[in-house]
């Protein structure tokens, strides 16, 4: 009987990988009309962190955030990714799948810590849909709906608006040169109680419709309006209805390549219990860059980003211009995703994503941002670069100098009652790559911020330090 059995264990383990594995490795797709492409990623970061609350001593302040999470002292930031894209004759389908974690044991067993919050940074429900579109072409125009990146002025200063928002849109072509796109944009939406069975559909909404046109001159040049209107309800924003007017231009003439924008924000707020005003708002943001073309391995850069900020916190104006989202992380000239000033540090009051400092302020309320975290009182900025980057066979590279200063003062001293310095600090990204191949790249992104005057009026003497990040990019990919 034991004879036996073994027997029937040892053809077992023989059978089963030629029945189960035989097709291992092929998928087909349920309809056969359409094309498939199946793709993924893997980027690790192994990231060391160096006063980045830029003073020597421990502090509340010594942490940033990532998409990852909060990052202190030494962290690998890892972000995993599969995906789809699927077309048929008058149809698209795009979905990326995501996780994004701190590595520890907790996270790669994908389990709880049992501490609170009890979500250690990765469990089941981490690893889901982070980017979803489907469209269908009906000819004149096209209908799509998802929560994939969309943008309004990604291509410039990104000031305004780039995220992943849930969106239903529209778009389609007047002729050859003329394109547009309309979006609606769900950022929140959230029915509450009173605690006693009364429900409020509208509380804690967040609505944006956009509209973009893009015109390309015959020389290829891009010359795009654009405008959006924020129906903010949030509580924070005391239901902000603002719109934003705008334009950018690309391209390149000759051996330059220049980018610009400017953004123009107005409207109002409802009475803000905090305050008890209710608020004019009236902003201004601007972008101008320009990259010199010597030859691909020499491609000096320089450029110039603003935003207007607040100049009194007591009164019923909001001078403040707050974005959507600022996405500047992701433009063309200054954008590098590990430098300083694109995470959320916490001692300069900036966003994840954005190279501004719009959380910084008191009870003025804001009207948009990055979690709606924005302050009506923030200081908006004025920031100068210059930069050069190149590539040589499977080598690139890529330097450059952030120069920040505050736009406006006057609200912030109201708030911290003392006067402020208008310098906030410069920026020094040096990242260097090499592509060992198809699937595989290897960088480092070193970033050394050195505070100026503003942050040790804001934050105290102390806070003078250099604060260093340095980043180890490893990428896979097919």
């Amino acid at each position: 009987m034991k004879k036996g059995l073994l027997w029937l264990i040892l053809v077992s383990f023989i059978l089963c990988p030629a029945i189960s594995f035989a097709d291992m490795g092929t998928m087909e797709p349920k309809s056969k009309d359409v094309e498939v492409n199946f793709f993924g990623s893997v980027k690790t970061y192994p990231t060391f962190l160096s006063d980045v609350d830029l003073n020597s001593d421990d502090t509340s302040f010594d942490w940033i955030m990532d998409e990852s999470g909060k990052m202190a002292d030494h962290n690998v930031r890892n972000e995993a990714r599969i995906g789809w894209t699927v077309k048929g004759e008058n149809f698209d389908f795009m979905v990326i799948l995501e996780a994004d974690f701190n590595l520890n044991k907790a996270n790669g067993d994908r389990g709880l810590d049992g501490s609170s919050p009890s979500d250690s940074g990765m469990s089941g429900e981490d690893f889901g849909i982070e980017k979803l579109n489907v469209g269908y072409d009906f000819g004149p125009f096209g209908v799509k709906v998802g929560w994939n990146t969309r943008f309004l002025d990604i291509q410039t200063g990104g000031l305004l608006y780039g995220d992943d928002h849930p969106y239903i849109g529209f778009d389609g072509k007047f002729s050859d040169s003329v394109s547009w796109e309309v979006l609606y944009l769900i950022i929140q939406d959230e029915t509450t109680t009173d605690g006693v069975g009364a429900i409020d559909a509208d509380t804690l909404d967040w609505r944006v419709y956009t509209f973009k046109l893009n015109y390309k001159l015959p020389n290829s040049f891009i010359l795009s309006p654009f405008y959006a209107y924020s129906d903010n309800e949030e509580t924070k924003a005391a239901n902000a209805k603002v719109h934003y007017l705008g334009f950018e231009g690309y391209g390149k003439l000759g051996m330059v390549t220049p980018r610009f924008e400017l953004v123009y924000a107005v409207g109002d707020t409802d009475t803000y219990a905090a305050t008890g005003q209710d608020y004019d708002i009236s902003g201004l943001a601007g972008y101008a860059s320009a990259e010199i073309n010597i030859s691909p391995a020499v491609i000096p850069y320089f450029g110039v980003s603003y935003e207007s900020g607040d100049d009194n916190a007591n009164d019923d104006d909001i001078a403040a211009f707050n974005g959507i989202t600022n996405i500047s992380r992701y433009t063309p000239t200054f954008g590098m995703e590990n430098a300083f000033i694109y995470r959320y540090v916490s001692v300069l009051g900036s966003h994840l994503y954005s190279n501004n400092f719009a959380i910084l302020g008191g009870d003025t309320p804001g009207y948009g941002g990055i979690s709606n975290s924005s302050s009506g009182d923030s200081p908006g900025l004025l920031s100068y670069g210059i930069g050069v980057k190149g590539e040589i066979d499977k080598f690139a590279y890529r330097a450059q100098i952030l120069f920040m200063t505050f736009e406006e003062e006057g609200a912030l001293e109201d708030v911290y009652g003392n006067d402020i310095d208008s310098y906030v600090g410069t920026e020094y990204d040096i990242h260097l790559s090499y592509k060992f191949g198809k699937h595989f790249t290897l960088a480092n992104c070193l970033s050394i911020f050195d505070p100026g005057d503003a942050v040790q009026d804001i934050r105290g003497d102390d806070y003078d330090d250099i604060g260093i990040i340095d980043t180890v990019e490893m990428t896979w990919s097919f």
